[in-house]
């Protein structure tokens, strides 16, 4: 059977995934053909490898398609939170006090919520600019609770790290929070400002810190590898730290290439699956998803099926632009946590 007549076949298994709530859905994988001719990614994050893993549609529509889902408050305030924390740091040590912290959060708020894509949620939500201050002074008061920032050495190239490397064949792009000297120790850490994953997906929230360690020492003439990874939660007050270990890098890299080679075949055979869970209450995809309708839906990525999409209010954007806004999104995805975000 090929592959475009395959559309709706139960490709795989169904069984039970269950919350920490005790709710318990079935969960299904379905092979869906897209549209032909779609044009393969340039490159890698350790967030869209992530999206892939947990549904292959989503990465399609997010990633290939380029659709822009709705700014959510959770991403906006991630990204105020990251703005100021950025601007703070690169201030001289001597000025980093809980007062200026607290004016250039306020600007960076001003900044986010001018952007196009936030309008929308600004227009439903009176109260959004009350919301992330609110949101934000807390993430800023754990900041100071973690650490006291007049004490952290870090050069004004060590925020906002664009990450450019080739592992195992894969092009890998990305952005690091922070690159930092911790008493000679080099770190490299990303700040949090959702909570604090349970243990069972502590491990899955360093997937992309691993990447970067790795994607770091490839790009350094001499292969030198960071001392140690860190997570900070702002909010949760807690910092996960990991020694940064040669062999678990390689293992996360070489993960990677195996997700980089699944989907040059999946484009390459216009294919991709559908998988449900309880992440998919947070997919803007949802009702345009074959395995979540049982309602007749036009072919994934025909004119058909992208009318149903805009009509969710949903934009298409140059897939570069999209990747960048997705890389910042604070959702339960990031460590496959539903309870991360209730």
């Amino acid at each position: 059977m090929s592959v475009s007549a395959s559309i709706g076949a139960i490709r795989a298994w169904s069984s039970q995934e269950t919350a920490a709530t005790g709710e318990s859905r079935t969960v299904v994988e379905l092979l869906v053909a897209v549209a032909d001719e779609l044009d393969p990614p340039r490159s890698l994050s350790p967030t869209s490898a992530r999206t892939w893993q947990q549904c292959e549609l989503r990465y399609a529509l997010s990633y290939l398609y380029g659709w822009q889902e709705g700014a959510t408050l959770p991403q906006v305030v991630g990204n105020t939170v990251h703005r100021a924390v950025e601007l703070f740091y690169g201030l001289d040590p001597s000025q980093r006090r809980r007062d200026v912290a607290s004016q250039l959060l306020r600007g960076a708020l001003a900044d986010e919520t001018g952007r196009d894509e936030v309008a929308a949620l600004v227009e439903r939500h009176a109260d959004l600019a009350g919301q992330v201050t609110s949101a934000g002074e807390d993430a800023l008061d754990g900041l100071f609770v973690l650490e006291d920032p007049a004490r952290i050495t870090v050069d004004p190239e060590g925020l906002e790290v664009r990450v450019v490397a080739e592992l195992y064949g894969v092009p890998v792009r990305g952005r690091i929070d922070r690159l930092y000297d911790a008493s000679g120790a080099y770190v490299v850490a990303d700040y949090k400002s959702g909570r604090v994953p349970r243990p069972a997906y502590t491990a899955t929230a360093f997937f992309g810190l691993w990447t970067y360690a790795a994607a770091l020492a490839a790009s350094d003439p001499d292969r030198v590898l960071p001392d140690r990874v860190e997570l900070l939660y702002l909010v949760g007050r807690e910092r996960l730290a990991r020694p940064v270990v040669r062999a678990v890098a390689l293992h996360h890299t070489r993960d990677l290439a195996r997700i980089w080679r699944q989907i040059l075949s999946a484009v390459q055979r216009a294919a991709v699956t559908a998988r449900t869970s309880l992440l998919c209450d947070w997919c803007a995809f949802s009702s345009v998803c074959p395995a979540r309708t049982k309602a007749s839906l036009p072919r994934v990525g025909s004119d058909e099926h992208a009318a149903l999409v805009g009509a969710l209010g949903l934009h298409r954007r140059d897939r570069s632009s999209v990747a960048k806004t997705l890389e910042r999104a604070e959702s339960p995805e990031e460590h496959d946590d539903p309870e991360s975000a209730r």
